[in-house]
This record gives C-alpha cells, sequence and structure tokens, in this order.
C-alpha cells in the first residue's frame, strides 16, 4: 500500500446536533448526552454547527454557549474537535473562530461567505486570510452549493499551493465525475463523502467517511467505513446501496423542500425518542405526522439493525 500524501488523516467524521426545547432553548443534557455518545461510539473526529447542527441560525449569545460545551467536553487528547463557521462575513467568521480558538479548538470547516458567489480572486483572499490568521490550526473546507460557488478539482488545485493548512473538504452528493477529479487532481486534501459517495471516493485512492446514520446503524456505519480503508469495493458499495434504501424508505413520504437538518435531526429522534426533532425558527422539520410515519417505518424494517 502507498503512503498516504492527503494533509490530513483518514476519518470517519461524525456530526453532533443541537436539542432544543419547547421555547427554543438549547437543551444542554440532552446536548452533552449527544457529545458523550459520539465518543462512546469511537468518533476521534466530530464536529458541531454545520447545515445539519444548524450553524446557519444561531446568534452569538447561543454560538458561545454551544462552544463552549462542546469544548468543556471534547477538547482532549487523541480527540479533533471540528467547529463549522458559517457567516455572510469574513470578519465575523473570524471573530467566531477566535472565540473557539480560546477554547481549544484547533480543526474548523470554512464555508464561504452566501451573499453572493466569490470570484476566484476573492474566493483566494478568503482562505488566504482566514487559514493565514490561524496557521497553527486545520481547516475543512465546506463545499456548499448554498454559498452559490461550489469550488471544483481545479479550484482546489489552486488553492492547495496557496493555502497550507487547508487540509480537507466535504463535499456531499454522488456524482461519479466531480468525485472522481477530487480524488485525482486533489489527492493532498482529504475527501470527506456521504454515504451516497464514499463507494466511490475509495474507487480512486483515500478519502473519508462524512456519515448521517451512525446513530441509528453504528455497527454498519463503522462496517461501511472500514470497507473503504481496506479499498473493498464489493462491500463499500454493497453499504452505500443499504444507506441508500433506507434514505428513500424512511423519506419518500415527506414532503419536500426541507433543509438538511430536519433529516438528520429524524435519525436522532428515530436512536432517542428523547430526541427532539425541531428546528430554530424559521426553519421547519418534519410534521408530526411525517416524524411518525418514519418511526413506523423503521420499527418496521430497520428496528433490529445494527
Amino acid at each position: 500500500m502507498t503512503e498516504s500524501i492527503t494533509r490530513y488523516p483518514q476519518n470517519n467524521l461524525g456530526a453532533i446536533l443541537l436539542p432544543w426545547t419547547e421555547d427554543d432553548e438549547l437543551n444542554v443534557p440532552m446536548f452533552e448526552k449527544q457529545i458523550d455518545s459520539t465518543l462512546d461510539e469511537g468518533f476521534k473526529c466530530f464536529y458541531i454547527l454545520g447545515t445539519a447542527g444548524e450553524g446557519f441560525a444561531l446568534d452569538e449569545e447561543l454560538f458561545q454557549q454551544v462552544v463552549d460545551i462542546y469544548a468543556a467536553n471534547s477538547v482532549a487528547a487523541g480527540k479533533d474537535p471540528q467547529v463549522a463557521l458559517i457567516g455572510l462575513s469574513m470578519r465575523h467568521i473570524m471573530r467566531r473562530m477566535e472565540y473557539c480558538y480560546d477554547r481549544g479548538i484547533r480543526m474548523f470547516q470554512l464555508a464561504l461567505p452566501s451573499w453572493g458567489p466569490l470570484t476566484d480572486d476573492e474566493t483566494l483572499i478568503f482562505f488566504q486570510t482566514v487559514c493565514g490568521a490561524a496557521p497553527d490550526c486545520r481547516f475543512l473546507h465546506y463545499n456548499n452549493p448554498r454559498t452559490k460557488r461550489h469550488l471544483t478539482a481545479g479550484d482546489y488545485v489552486k488553492l492547495i499551493e496557496a493555502v497550507p493548512n487547508l487540509v480537507a473538504t466535504k463535499n456531499s452528493g454522488g456524482n461519479y465525475g466531480f468525485i472522481a477529479e477530487l480524488m485525482l487532481k486533489a489527492p493532498q486534501l482529504q475527501h470527506f463523502l456521504l454515504e451516497n459517495g464514499y463507494a466511490i471516493g475509495c474507487l480512486f485512492g483515500e478519502c473519508s467517511l462524512l456519515c448521517s446514520y451512525d446513530q441509528l446503524f453504528p455497527k454498519k456505519t463503522w462496517e461501511f467505513y472500514e470497507a473503504g480503508v481496506r479499498r473493498d469495493q464489493a462491500a463499500a458499495f454493497k453499504y452505500q446501496a443499504f444507506f441508500h434504501d433506507v434514505g428513500t424508505a424512511l423519506f419518500a413520504h415527506c414532503a419536500g423542500g426541507k433543509i438538511d437538518s430536519a433529516y438528520d435531526k429524524t435519525l436522532a429522534w428515530l436512536a432517542d425518542p428523547d430526541f427532539s426533532y425541531r428546528l430554530l425558527p424559521p426553519y421547519q422539520g418534519m410534521s408530526d405526522a411525517e416524524a411518525n410515519e418514519c418511526r413506523r417505518i423503521y420499527e418496521t424494517c430497520y428496528k433490529d439493525v445494527q
């Protein structure tokens, strides 16, 4: 096996979600339980405040409360907790980064400012400024189409040379051509891919799993990840098909147009009924009828699957 050339080690990346009370306050005991469960599942690489974690919806007071609890419960030797930084301005993103840095966080997810799509020069300025402000930190680019600028493999080739502490990307979707380009043209970056893209990425080299179903199926999630590490293509595509079928079965009845966190929080609620599938307003999650149908399908078809 050839030696890895990636700037960040291969990992299974878990998302920690935020539970809300009926008054839209943080449910602190449930949040701490989420963190503990993630650590107990064996994750060394995990994050808060992405799209699934509603990082777009928090004001500064709530952001700081979440980061304080998260850092106190996750910053430890052998762990690499990440915080996603989502904001409309670079200055806002950097102020949030400074707050996290003071609490021991050294790995960040960056999404581009989204008010308008950045040009090539603006994209370079953004990464050089933010990443350059913390040279002892590492950065993952959250390549979210909502920012109106979806970076290509060619874009990453330019950034790799200019930004030495850009170490990883996070990409959703299962487009074969796009994933192949990422893997072949930008192998220095560790590419975290969702269940629908991970097996494809493993065809071309070392990549990592961005898992969505770990709370429901912890054993299968880790088996999927390990199949990719071994480059066992038959097994990896078998697991990819399983997770695709689960998502289709669970959510086919749900009305479209929901933000990502509506689905992720429903999965967390299926695993633990004490976890609320509420979203912070104005965003709306599953209706009670939709969620209850998800639970019926889960308990009928998948309850005994680990």
